[in-house]
């Protein structure tokens, strides 16, 4: 279910952004598509970095046509933790928008799905700003931000360029503080041991839990919950995304609180 979650949510973003996907091959790359999708035995032999390439070919090429393909590259990825970062990295540093070039869309494509699989690795896997790797391609979606700034990307009168700005303005508020794992602990907590935390208890927390493991968004899957205590304005139940196996979040609370935190 938490796959189908991000998934999800990766499709309401492509809706925004409205990005044409040709059908034929952009530039140099249209010989290496000609074979379709890798099987799954040549998707494991592939090192992190050639993983990458094929998730941004996929994208380039099909979008989001492929949603089993798209899941079946992503599980690898995310298999990979780390040693994918640096190539996802690089290839956002690649994409200046205020540069014309002949692959210029091409390259804000690619660019795109390494910032958007950078959110959902901080959310699903672990977070960036741990380790080194990650921090530098934090560093890299906020000079390619600077470089949409610049470009005039926040302004334009094109909706696909503000959305992708947006987009990427909100990725980095998310993995910098808090992301879509945290709020599932957040609601967990509240749901099933009755405690309630502030923004800053929650990020405090947070601050604890990286300091002990980095890869505590790895600890449980999310599904949804239905809330019957609480209502909308329709008079409907409130639904939630909530921590499968909520019960080391809890005892990761415990530990914060022995700590003497506030």
């Amino acid at each position: 279910m938490s796959k189908l979650l991000n998934r999800t949510a990766w499709v309401i973003w492509l809706a925004c952004l409205s990005l044409s996907i040709l059908a034929d091959s952009p530039g140099c790359y249209g010989a290496q598509f000609g074979s379709g999708h890798k099987s799954k035995a040549e998707i494991a032999r592939m090192s992190s970095e050639q993983r990458v390439e094929e998730h941004c070919r996929e994208y380039v090429r099909h979008g989001l046509v492929d949603l089993e393909y798209g899941d079946l590259l992503e599980s690898y990825l995310y298999h990979d933790r780390l040693s994918a970062i640096p190539c996802l990295a690089n290839i956002i540093k690649q994409y200046n928008p205020s540069r014309p070039e002949a692959r210029g869309k091409e390259l804000g494509q690619r660019a795109y799905a390494c910032t958007t699989l950078l959110q959902r690795i901080d959310a699903n896997v672990v977070r960036l700003r741990a380790s080194d790797e990650g921090r530098k391609a934090i560093e890299a979606m906020r000079e390619l931000l600077d470089r949409m700034r610049a470009a005039h990307f926040d302004t334009s009168e094109s909706y696909d360029q503000r959305i992708t700005c947006e987009i990427l303005v909100d990725g980095l508020r998310k993995i910098e503080v808090l992301n879509g794992c945290d709020e599932a602990i957040r609601n967990s907590l509240r749901l099933r041991y009755d405690i309630s935390l502030s923004d800053k208890e929650l990020l405090d927390l947070t601050d604890h839990m990286i300091s002990q493991d980095p890869y505590y968004p790895s600890w449980s899957e999310r599904e949804e919950y239905k809330d019957l205590t609480r209502r909308n304005e329709a008079g409907n139940p409130l639904w939630y995304v909530v921590m499968k196996k909520p019960e080391p979040y809890y005892t990761a609370y415990l530990q914060y609180k022995a700590k003497g935190a506030r």
